[in-house]
């Protein structure tokens, strides 16, 4: 009995010796190159607990770069700690790292109630039907693209997701996302429309969930579900809809890895305020290496369309500045303004300015005088885009059943048109124009190509695609 006593004594003296030999400090270890999984065995392996954060200060590029520790952070009475500072165990480190890989978990996998068939598209018709095979018509951005089908081309709206913009407007990863789309939908087999709920949005838009069969693929991918697993679009799916869960699931994991749209910089993104000064002359004829950055220009009032205006330097070089729903008592005809912060991109073909700020704008002159310039055919060039201009011996050979179109023809038989834009609130009727009378027009020189698909580098413009904008009644000389 007097044994037994004696054994137990001896093992609970041998514990107490053993938790007394525990450390109660531990110097910080250097993690280097470790992911969170090989972070978290490590720290916890020296009974320390672990909150993590994310570094979102620079750019990480390549794919090695990310799920790695980048630092430690401060202790609880804010004091940065480092590697090698000693630490009582027990305690919560705090932890930054690079944002984490993007894994594709749904795209694959979806259940065959949720997937596309052959049997749900053949014979059908995507306007008619709700469902039908599409060919590309032009590429817009991430989440809009003109499809054709049955004889037919018309915009389509992505469901469940929003894109960054890339055209009107330029934000962070919209131009990235523009060209994934892109690449995938050129690359596709075959291209299928579904339609979901609504048929068309508030601009007469088609809405779909837009499946593609990759080269050599198998299966047909939902692209809109793919864009927010890749987090090139967070989830903006309704509630109702077939593919709410799934891509709610998507939404969230992508999130968790603060990878582009949820807060990754975006390396050809320019984030400054003000943006580099310049003429708008100079940023015609560098037009291209400007593209998607800031710029801050200055420049006379030359027209306006709706909230939006042309501006024109003292060389006389023009451009067009999209303003949207943002307006400004101070964007005058006549007046000299000065804009910070503004992004030259290209709309139809058409160079302009977006991302305009009514904060940004600053009133130089008011009232000045704009004579413009006159100009024939030959002087339809792309510096000349955006310039304030007169044409003379127009001879109009017929209007658009809109009677916002003029089609006119020169002295020397060129043909092009006069646009009426509809913030105008006149048409070619109320102007009194008919064929074969001889009209004399300013207005800003612009530019239209449906065609075009959104690649500057090597794009022509054409002549014929040029457009003198009408943009106000008393522009217009009938002889």
């Amino acid at each position: 009995m007097l044994k037994k006593i004696f054994s137990a004594m001896l093992g609970f003296l041998l514990v107490f010796v053993l938790i007394g030999c525990q450390p109660t400090e531990v110097a910080l270890p250097d993690l280097t190159g470790k992911s969170r999984a090989q972070i978290t065995e490590t720290l916890e392996g020296l009974n320390l607990s672990i909150k993590y954060y994310f570094d979102l200060s620079v750019i990480y590029d390549e794919e090695s770069d990310y799920d790695k520790f980048v630092r430690y952070g401060k202790d609880e009475n804010s004091v940065q700690l480092a590697v090698g500072d000693i630490v009582a165990t027990k305690t919560e480190i705090k932890v930054y790292t690079t944002p984490l890989n993007i894994t594709i978990n749904y795209l694959y996998s979806l259940s065959d109630a949720l997937s596309l068939h052959e049997s749900d598209y053949t014979g059908k018709e995507f306007i008619a039907d709700g469902i039908g095979e599409v060919t590309i018509s032009k590429l817009v951005d991430g989440d809009t693209t003109f499809f054709q089908s049955d004889g037919q081309s018309y915009s389509v709206r992505y469901l469940g997701i929003d894109t960054p913009e890339s055209t009107a407007l330029y934000q962070a990863w919209g131009k990235a996302a523009a060209t994934y789309t892109a690449e995938k939908l050129q690359s596709a087999e075959k291209i299928v429309l579904e339609a979901e709920g609504d048929r068309q949005d508030g601009n007469d838009r088609y809405l779909a969930w837009v499946w593609y069969l990759p080269e050599g693929g198998d299966k047909f991918l939902l692209l809109n579900l793919e864009l927010v697993e890749l987090a090139y679009s967070k989830n903006k799916v309704s509630t109702g809809s077939v593919y709410s869960d799934v891509l709610t699931l998507a939404d969230w994991n992508a999130s968790a890895t603060k990878r582009r749209v949820w807060g990754e910089i975006d390396p050809n993104y320019d984030y400054s305020k003000e943006g580099t000064q310049m003429t708008i002359a100079f940023l015609m004829e560098n037009f291209a290496d400007y593209m998607g950055l800031k710029v801050a220009i200055s420049g006379i009032v030359t027209a306006k369309i709706g909230n939006s205006v042309y501006l024109q330097d003292e060389s006389g070089a023009g451009i067009y500045m999209y303003a949207g729903y943002t307006s400004s008592s101070q964007l005058q005809i006549g007046a000299h303004v000065a804009i910070d912060g503004l992004t030259p991109t290209v709309y139809s073909g058409s160079p302009q300015l977006t991302n305009f700020n009514r904060l940004n704008l600053s009133l130089v002159t008011e009232s000045l005088i704009i004579t413009p310039e006159v100009i024939t055919y030959d002087d339809f060039i792309f510096t000349n885009i955006g310039k304030y201009v007169t044409m003379n011996q127009l001879t109009v050979t017929g209007v658009n059943t809109a009677r916002t179109s003029i089609y006119v023809t020169d002295i020397e038989d060129h043909e092009f048109v006069i646009r009426i834009d509809d913030s105008t609130g006149f048409d070619a009727d109320d102007l009194g124009v008919t064929v074969g009378q001889v009209l004399t027009v300013t207005g800003p020189l612009g530019y239209y190509d449906y065609d075009y698909n959104n690649v500057f580098e090597g794009y022509n413009h054409a002549p014929s695609k040029f457009q003198l904008m009408l943009t106000a009644s008393d522009n217009i000389i009938i002889e």
